[in-house]
């Protein structure tokens, strides 16, 4: 489990990451929330993400958005850098079998890994790790 190993202890720098493991959701999750972390599930496949509806309403079911969620993209981007309701040590967002909403909807795929990014860089700012990790996905050049 050194991948987890490498975001626990911070050798790897927050980010977006294709995630090349074998290690089950069920076993990343268990560790990182041992931790304090706070990890988001996203399965792409399993809760049918295709286009930005899908993925808005997999978002905001999985992070808890609040009510007045716009399901817009600026009101995305300002979700996902309060998370006042989900305090935590630090933020992962497993997103599995991703790819399907990368080849049907290239665009919103686009839009969202950069308010992903954006995101990281809010949270590094004020102090707080971001991780964004991606299963079954091409587009992503980093890899954890």
């Amino acid at each position: 489990m050194s991948k987890v190993k490498s975001i626990l202890d911070g050798s790897r720098p927050p980010g977006v990451y294709r995630f090349a493991t074998r290690a089950s959701a069920r076993v990343v999750r268990s560790q990182l929330g041992e931790e304090g972390w706070r990890v988001f599930y996203l399965d792409g496949v399993g809760q049918g993400i295709t286009d930005k509806a899908s993925f808005f309403a997999a978002c905001a079911e999985v992070m808890e958005f609040p009510d007045y969620f716009g399901k817009n993209w600026d009101a995305f981007e300002e979700c996902l850098t309060d998370l006042s309701w989900a305090k935590a040590d630090g933020y992962v967002v497993l997103f599995d079998k991703a790819g399907p909403f990368e080849a049907i909807s290239p665009q919103d795929w686009r839009t969202a890994m950069d308010i992903f990014g954006q995101a990281v860089k809010s949270w590094h700012e004020a102090g707080k790790s971001m991780y964004v990790l991606l299963r079954d996905v091409k587009t992503v050049t980093q890899t954890l």
